[in-house]
């Protein structure tokens, strides 16, 4: 299928808005399957299409959520740059996208993983993913040269093209020593998207298959990512400040970061006995010396 060139031309926009290649290659990815599947052009794609093509698949809300918001702004654009004189997404149904309580991995429950004879590159796939909380994208990408093997620091490109230094914690400095110095840690054995085979690294979602599937191997109840959800979790867990957490897993902001974070119970309860303590007993003092509270406050 050819790209039509208004894409085209909608790439070069976000290029510079300052959006990154993975995030532009993407939004244009989600428009040309809406094509494909819908079998429209950019020009006749009426709102009908758009409803059709956003209940025929079987996204989670979050997912369904995010190609509305795609379709808002990719038409918005079109109506903007006198492509088209309607905004097919201009009035398309609200996604109800309910709120989950963050299900961490527990730290017995990656022992588990680790320990059911996962392979070599999955298990360092695992310990990025928790000890350092990378997303299955940046895990793919790291490479030997983005690797400070003197500070134990990785350079990592992350959402929206923003790159942050990570330090290795000493738990997986041995791990980083036994990766290669000089190549992908994760390279491309069949040809994908970006890479011919034998080229460059595999993608995002090798890395979250080959970790979803020692995860159902191992019988545990967990999706991949929850792994990154631990991370914040055992931080938050041994007192780490909550500034550093948040810089730690590379969020704007604070909300995003308690999306990840569960609080125990006796978390809560240790917060509580921390409060300072009130007599409870004051009003059987009260009725032995015949004064009230008030009449106490107004003396």
């Amino acid at each position: 299928m050819t790209i039509p060139a208004p894409l085209h031309y909608w790439a070069t926009w976000q290029r510079a808005e300052g959006l990154g290649e993975r995030v532009i290659r993407e939004r244009i990815q989600s428009i040309e399957k809406l094509l494909r599947e819908t079998d429209t052009t950019l020009e006749t794609v009426g709102r009908r299409d758009l409803v059709m093509w956003l209940g025929m698949h079987e996204w989670a809300p979050s997912t369904r959520n995010n190609r509305r918001s795609l379709l808002h702004t990719f038409f918005t654009w079109m109506q903007d740059e006198g492509l088209r004189t309607d905004n097919p997404a201009a009035r398309l149904p609200r996604v109800r996208v309910p709120k989950h309580a963050p299900d961490p991995f527990s730290v017995p429950e990656i022992q588990a993983l680790l320990d059911s004879g996962v392979y070599r590159k999955t298990r360092a796939a695992i310990a990025l993913h928790y000890y350092l909380g990378l997303r299955v994208s940046e895990i793919a990408a790291v490479h030997g040269r983005d690797v400070d093997r003197e500070r134990m620091v990785v350079r990592v490109v992350g959402k929206g093209s923003k790159r942050a230094p990570l330090p290795f914690p000493d738990a997986v400095h041995a791990l980083v020593l036994s990766m290669p110095s000089d190549e992908y840690w994760f390279p491309n054995r069949q040809a994908n998207r970006l890479y011919a085979a034998g080229e460059g690294h595999v993608l995002g979602k090798s890395i979250s298959e080959s970790i979803n599937d020692a995860i159902k191997r191992a019988g545990l109840a967990h999706r991949g990512h929850q792994l990154r959800a631990a991370t914040a979790t055992e931080m938050n867990r041994a007192g780490v400040a909550s500034l550093v957490v948040q810089e730690g897993m590379r969020h704007e902001s604070m909300a995003t970061t308690q999306i990840y974070t569960k609080v125990d119970l006796e978390a809560v309860r240790d917060g509580l006995n921390r409060l300072p303590v009130v007599d409870l007993d004051s009003e059987r003092r009260q009725r032995r010396g015949g004064r009230t509270a008030a009449g106490r406050l107004a003396a």
